[in-house]
C-alpha cells in the first residue's frame, strides 16, 4: 500500500529531520510525498507577478530539499496564510495518510512552532508524526560564516556538503553599498529583517526594498541597501550558495553611509 506523506518545511536545518526520518522509514516505492512551505508574512498580493515573486525564495528552498529525495514520487507546494490551517488544508487536498513535522525545543521558537504543531495535531484527520529537534542525527549542525572584513574573498560549500553554505556580510545602520563579484558558482543575496515571533531573521526588508538578488558566475554588481533596526535588531545581509554540490567563490567590498535625518 502506497502512503501519502506530507512534510511541512520551514527552511531550517531543524525541519530537515522530518525528511531524514521519512527516508529512513520508507522506500521510494512505498510513498508519495508532498513538500509544503507556507509564507505567513504576505497579506495582499494583487497580481500574478507579485505572487511569483513572493513564492520564488521558498521554491528555491523546496528545490534543494527535493534534490535530497531523488527517486521519490514528489510534489512541491508553496501557499500563503496561517501555517497551521495551510498544513491541514494541504493534507485534505492530497488525501494525506501521515503528516511528518518537527517540533522545535529551541528558546524563542517554542511558542510559534509549538502552537502550529499543537493545532495540526488537534485538528488533523490523519496520523501526525512529530520529530523532536534534539533527535539523534549523523550530521553535524551547520555553522554560518560571519564575514569580519569590509573587503574579502569568500568560498562557500554546496547545499549538500558539510561545510558552511551561507555567510553574513558586514552591516551598519544606514546606507550600505556592496560590490559583489561572483568568481565561481552562483549566489542569492538575502536582505532579512528580524522577526520577534520566531526569534530569527526571516522577514522581508522594510521600505519596499527587494528581498533578494541573484547573481551568477562572472556577474559584478553594486547593490545599495538601507539597513534598518526592527525590534532592536539590525537587518541581516546573507549570501547563500544556491548550488547543490558546487563551490561558490565570490568577492565583496562594503561601504557605509549614514542616513540623512
Amino acid at each position: 500500500m502506497v502512503r501519502n506523506i506530507l512534510i511541512p518545511i520551514d527552511g531550517t536545518e531543524r525541519s530537515m529531520k522530518s525528511v531524514d526520518l521519512v527516508k529512513s522509514l520508507y522506500q521510494p516505492n512505498d510513498v508519495r510525498i508532498v513538500l509544503l512551505m507556507v509564507r505567513e508574512d504576505v497579506e495582499h498580493l494583487y497580481s500574478e507577478k507579485e505572487v511569483e515573486k513572493a513564492k520564488s525564495p521558498l521554491e528555491s528552498t523546496l528545490d534543494a530539499v527535493a534534490y535530497q529525495l531523488n527517486g521519490y514520487d514528489l510534489k512541491k507546494e508553496v501557499v500563503f496564510g496561517h501555517a497551521g490551517e495551510a498544513i491541514l488544508t494541504c493534507a485534505r487536498q492530497n488525501d494525506t495518510d501521515i503528516i511528518v513535522m518537527t517540533k522545535s525545543t529551541r528558546i524563542g521558537w517554542v511558542q510559534k512552532i509549538g502552537s502550529v504543531t499543537e493545532h495540526v495535531v488537534k485538528y488533523a484527520k490523519c496520523i501526525v508524526m512529530i520529530v523532536p529537534e534534539n533527535s539523534d542525527t549523523k550530521k553535524s549542525p551547520r555553522k554560518m560564516h560571519q564575514c569580519e572584513y569590509l573587503d574579502d574573498i569568500i568560498t562557500l560549500s554546496g547545499q549538500l556538503s558539510l561545510g558552511p553554505n551561507s555567510c553574513l556580510l558586514p552591516v551598519q545602520v544606514g546606507k550600505c553599498i556592496y560590490k559583489i563579484t561572483v568568481i565561481e558558482g552562483s549566489l542569492r543575496m538575502n536582505h532579512l529583517t528580524y522577526n520577534p515571533d520566531g526569534g530569527t531573521w526571516m522577514l522581508p526588508p522594510q521600505n519596499h526594498q527587494p528581498p533578494y538578488y541573484d547573481l551568477n558566475e562572472g556577474d559584478e554588481r553594486e547593490i545599495r541597501l538601507e539597513i534598518l533596526v526592527n525590534f532592536g535588531k539590525m537587518d541581516h545581509i546573507e549570501i547563500v550558495n544556491t548550488q547543490m554540490t558546487k563551490l561558490l567563490k565570490f568577492h565583496y567590498a562594503t561601504r557605509f553611509e549614514s542616513i540623512e535625518i
